[in-house]
């Protein structure tokens, strides 16, 4: 795992020491604007998991709605450019901002589990 994202597991596995789930929303936040791939947000789920800590969603819908468009046009992009789409790339295409396409990726992670 990069460095930088070793510091941000540590940091949310600090954070919730005193509690067994860290929302989606946490790990995005504390991801920030770094740019990760997809394996690396994977690895980082899957290290926060083997430390025993469950990753929740929060309510409401708009997560749903917001991982709908961003795979979508994600998958648009692919057949597009012939190549996976950045997380910049997918934002620009879908209206979104960068850090809300970067927690629905998560959001995508968590839900292939």
């Amino acid at each position: 795992m990069r460095h930088d994202l070793q510091i941000v597991l540590d940091a949310l596995l600090l954070a919730s020491s005193d509690q067994r789930e860290i929302e989606l929303d946490a790990v995005g936040e504390a991801l920030g604007t770094r740019a990760v791939t997809s394996p690396e947000i994977d690895a980082l789920l899957t290290a926060l998991e083997a430390a025993g800590r469950t990753i929740v969603t929060p309510d409401g819908g708009s997560g749903e709605a917001r991982l709908r468009r961003v795979l979508v046009t994600a998958r648009r992009l692919r057949s597009e450019l012939g190549r996976t789409a950045t997380a910049s790339e997918i934002a620009a295409h879908a209206g979104l901002e960068e850090e809300d396409v970067r927690h629905a990726l998560a959001l995508a992670k968590v839900l292939q589990r």
